[in-house]
């Protein structure tokens, strides 16, 4: 940082800080060092042996270089900050606490019992905490750096890493025996839980039912907060266990003996990382496949990995859910009707064991280009969650081209459409429906129902018809998933008839969220797909 100021990389103003600074530390030097950034080194290193010697060291820096104050000052915090936190890695902390609040001076005067001012150059949350570190406890209490953490645990703004909030002030209340007592760490959670409890509530004992997960906030549509964390029959949140599985085309030259033979089926790398409910960095758990696969061996392979992976898991007990970032061609792949163990003589499909499962568009997640529509989509209808529209793609017998730019321009005018339903299957190149599908990517569109085969238009047309009859779009991967459920377990589902089974395999849903597969950094989905830089 020292080495971004002109006034101090210049010879002449670097003269003056190192005068500056021989006046403040008796027996300092730097004089006769080749380069600025040699001096810079060893004017750091004396000053951090010296109590207040970074201070000090920071009062003459910004006398010379006022300029550098809104950034010198959080360093310093995050410096006394490491002393405290000492043998824990803070990237996904910092990285989720990165946002701003309006009412964050109050809050740290609250938590610091008004002892503390929040200075000018904490912006966000993170610095907020980060100086609070800089600041003693109360006899017998907990830090205020702790207690602040505790509060932002409450804001949706931090929904995000409750889980990773929760075992950071666990482990350093455990190592510092701050856990039990009145001034303890579980009663001030016992107190923040009652502060926030609603007359009659049934919320956990930490305010967040039993997950240490939020509940979703009243009036927000139905899907767009994760739905996956709301069992059904109670509106409370559990903690589940995320598995983002890739599957991307292998681009490498074919083998040469199966070019020669004819046979040049397409090979798919598979790899994945796994998010737990107690931190939000994405995992890799090194269980992927080493070598490419064949199109006709996916669901073996899937099987193996799942297989792998759930000895991992053997001492837990969340739930798990299946995020599959799919190319365009294997979007109309039945992934969740895959078999579990292919070796088995009967059926046993992957939706008998991991009810959710979701299918993400590979293309969108990794062209950049196509972030913007879709978020700006996305958003709208979150403001609005009834304006959300669905768009039925009907050619009406016209010419394709035709029909593609009447459909393009349809979809640029009506930006309340969040959902086409595709006239025809993408599953071969060129056609229709994967066509309209690159379309609706390309407008943002963030929600895709399709016809895997197109085998029966007219009962697909009206199973999706039922499927948002009642609580229309929002509802659509919880209304989805228990009917596939059903139709696995031989239940009979109204007005479905008799073939159901068939034509729900049939079914094909893209549901992207941009807020949950976007952002969070290093943290979110698309880092890992390669949807970030």
């Amino acid at each position: 940082m020292l080495g971004t100021s002109m006034a101090l990389v210049d010879a002449r103003g670097r003269q003056q800080w190192a005068r500056e600074l021989t006046e403040e530390f008796p027996g300092l030097e730097i004089a006769g060092l080749p380069t600025p950034r040699q001096e810079f080194v060893e004017v750091v290193r004396h000053c951090s042996r010296i109590e207040d010697g970074l201070e000090r060291l920071a009062e003459v820096t910004e006398f010379l270089a006022p300029a550098l104050s809104s950034r010198l000052r959080p360093l310093l915090d995050e410096w006394y900050a490491t002393g405290l936190y000492d043998g824990r890695d803070w990237t996904a902390l910092r990285s989720g606490l990165e946002f701003t609040l309006p009412e964050l001076p109050s809050l740290v005067a609250e938590v610091s019992g008004d002892r503390v001012r929040m200075p000018s150059y904490c912006h966000t949350a993170w610095h907020a905490f980060v100086h609070l570190a800089g600041h003693n406890a109360p006899v017998g209490g907990l830090e205020p750096s702790m207690v602040l953490l505790e509060h932002l645990m409450l804001r949706t703004e931090a929904a995000g890493i409750v889980g990773e909030i929760r075992a950071w002030n666990d482990h350093f209340a455990g190592v510092w025996e701050r856990k039990a007592g009145r001034t303890g760490l579980d009663a001030l959670r016992e107190r923040l839980a009652a502060e926030r409890r609603p007359p009659g509530g049934d919320l956990g004992p930490t305010g967040f039912g039993p997950s240490g997960e939020q509940p979703a906030p009243q009036g927000e549509l139905s899907g767009m907060a994760d739905p996956v964390e709301r069992p059904e029959g109670t509106d409370q949140q559990v903690p589940v266990i995320r598995m983002f599985i890739k599957i991307a085309p292998d681009l490498r030259p074919s083998d040469r003996e199966t070019a020669r033979q004819g046979r040049r089926e397409a090979r798919y790398r598979i790899s994945s990382r796994v998010r737990y409910a107690e931190s939000a960095r994405l995992h890799h758990e090194d269980c992927d496949p080493e070598d490419a696969v064949p199109r006709s061996r996916l669901p073996v392979a899937m099987a193996e990995l799942l297989s792998t992976t759930a000895e991992l898991w053997q001492s837990r007990d969340e739930n798990v859910v299946l995020e599959f970032f799919l190319p365009a061609e294997l979007l109309t792949e039945p992934v969740e009707w895959w078999n579990r163990d292919p070796q088995l003589s009967h059926s046993n499909p992957l939706l008998s064991k991991y009810p959710w499962i979701f299918a993400h568009s590979l293309e969108r997640m990794q062209r950049r280009d196509l972030h913007h529509a879709w978020r700006r989509r996305w958003a709208r209808w979150k403001g609005d969650p009834g304006g959300g529209r669905i768009h039925w793609c009907d050619p009406g017998g016209r010419p394709a081209a035709e029909h593609l730019e009447l459909l393009d321009a349809k979809i640029g005018k009506e930006e309340g459409v969040v959902c086409m339903v595709l006239s025809d299957s993408p599953r071969t190149r060129n056609a229709l429906g994967l066509r309209e599908l690159r379309l609706g990517l390309d407008h943002g569109v963030p929600v895709m129902i399709f016809e895997r085969e197109h085998a029966a238009p007219d009962a697909f047309r009206s199973m999706v018809k039922e499927l948002l009859a009642d609580e229309g779009l929002a509802n659509l991967p919880d209304r989805a998933r228990q009917w596939k459920g059903d139709a696995a377990a031989g239940s009979a589902l109204h007005g479905t008839g008799p073939h159901d089974k068939a034509v729900l395999k049939n079914l094909g849903v893209v549901w992207d969220d941009p807020q949950q597969l976007l952002d969070g950094d290093a943290c979110a989905p698309a880092a890992f797909v390669g949807g970030t830089d």
